[in-house]
């Protein structure tokens, strides 16, 4: 009974120092950002307080962005509000906006993605001249003898659903604030966003490879 106590406790403990995030307070510069892949092209026009800097670039792929504090403490208090400033979602309420309003970079993401799957839109398309749209017939007039009822057609529906934040997750490392954009797949159906699960993890990665 007691070595099995003992084995619960070490399980406990090793549990939640694998579950802890380790805390990074070193000061990293521009040129330690290079070293982690990232292609800087250009520079937020955000004044973000007691920041140093704000640039974005990319990464395998995906947009990502940097904001740079003077201390680790301005990274965890401006930095933590800038970032949540920055990857707000807000429910739909004008036209197809869905992002709060210091958001700077948007993205349309076409088909609504809810990052839990599939959410296709469709609609009915008629034409008034052979009942079907966007679809070349051979022989019309036998295909339309009895046309009471045209045809259906199911089209995707073109456009911008919702215009959401470019950016939808963040991470705190040492004195910086590192946003990212989440990647989408398509699959014949829809548009299908990664989880925000893979996107912190994406960020995590890319922090690693800071110099320690």
């Amino acid at each position: 009974m007691r070595n099995l106590l003992i084995g619960l406790i070490l399980f406990f403990v090793i549990s939640c120092t694998n579950n802890s995030t380790v805390e990074i307070n070193k000061i990293f510069s521009i040129e330690d950002i290079a070293l982690t892949g990232i292609k800087i092209k250009g520079d937020f026009k955000t004044n973000f307080p007691e920041s140093s800097d704000a640039k974005w670039g990319f990464l395998k792929g995906r947009e990502v962005a940097i904001i740079r504090y003077p201390t680790v403490e301005f990274a965890k208090t401006f930095g933590k509000i800038a970032g949540e400033e920055q990857t707000e979602f807000i429910e739909v309420a004008n036209k197809n906006i869905a992002h709060g309003e210091k958001v700077e970079k948007t993205k349309c993401r076409g088909f609504r993605s809810n990052r839990y799957g599939f959410n296709n839109k469709l609609n009915l398309s008629f034409n008034g001249n052979n009942g079907l749209d966007h679809i070349f017939i051979l022989n019309k007039s036998k295909l339309f003898e009895n046309q009471s009822n045209p045809i259906p057609i199911f089209n995707s529906f073109h456009g911008c659903v919702v215009r959401e934040p470019l950016y939808t997750d963040f991470i705190i490392h040492g004195n910086l604030v590192i946003l990212g954009e989440p990647l989408m797949k398509d699959y014949g159906q829809g548009q299908m966003t990664e989880s925000s699960e893979k996107t912190i993890t994406f960020l995590r990665e890319t922090a690693e490879k800071l110099p320690e």
